[in-house]
């Protein structure tokens, strides 16, 4: 006799988890720098980004678990959803419309399979999730103009300080440490990373809620800290 054995695994939790780890490597380096020049501001910048990325390949991965769950005989995390909810989201989630559609339109479309509304458009965490997004495909999908900065008429378009992105990111966190005044990218630091993690983890868990199954990173949340002496446990 045969037996076999099959592994299924949850990648968005190793995505939140490197996230924040590194957040807190932001912020440990961030914390000692002393000059916005010093060969440690382009490791900080590699931090804050790939915590950027990370977060954003979080929610990414996790609609695409949810979805697959769906599909499971037995509901998999799901289990706890009626029959009926499960098998519409398994049946939407394998249209070529929701496989291409962009990452907040998943979870909409995954809550309306279930019966329920989507998160509300005009308030956070949906509006900060959209933003965390858009500045990840901006330097993902890097355009020349992005980080242009200079004084009214002298900027290119398509730049960072010509969009709506500095009045949608205003008050969120704090600039980098010891960014110069003349700066295109002085909002890349570990504020940006720590509201990054906070902001699309928040959207996960709204998701959740709304739809009354556990996390599926519950059991890791105590590392997800943001700060320099969190996380570690």
């Amino acid at each position: 006799m045969i037996i076999g054995i099959g592994l299924q695994t949850y990648y968005s939790i190793q995505h939140v988890q490197a996230a924040a780890y590194l957040t807190r490597q932001a912020a440990k380096v961030e914390a000692d720098l002393a000059d916005d020049t010093v060969p440690e501001a382009v490791a900080l910048k590699a931090y804050v980004a790939s915590a950027l990325f990370s977060s954003v390949a979080f929610l990414e991965a996790l609609a695409n678990e949810i979805y697959a769950d769906a599909i499971r005989p037995e509901g998999g995390h799901l289990s706890v959803l009626d029959e009926r909810d499960r098998s519409m989201i398994a049946g939407l989630g394998e249209t070529d419309s929701v496989q291409k559609a962009s990452i907040l339109s998943k979870y909409d479309l995954l809550l309306r399979a279930a019966g329920k509304l989507p998160l509300p458009t005009d308030c956070d965490p949906h509006q900060a999730t959209a933003t965390v997004i858009r500045l990840r495909n901006e330097i993902v999908h890097y355009k020349a103009s992005f980080f242009d900065v200079g004084t009214e008429g002298m900027v290119r378009s398509g730049s960072f300080h010509t969009s709506k992105l500095p009045q949608q990111i205003k008050g969120k966190f704090e600039p980098r440490k010891n960014a110069r005044g003349l700066s295109g990218d002085a909002w890349l630091g570990h504020g940006l990373a720590q509201w990054s993690v906070n902001t699309t983890v928040a959207y996960a868990d709204a998701i959740f809620s709304t739809l009354g199954v556990t996390p599926y990173y519950d059991h890791v949340r105590s590392k997800l800290g943001t700060t320099a002496d969190s996380g570690d446990a």
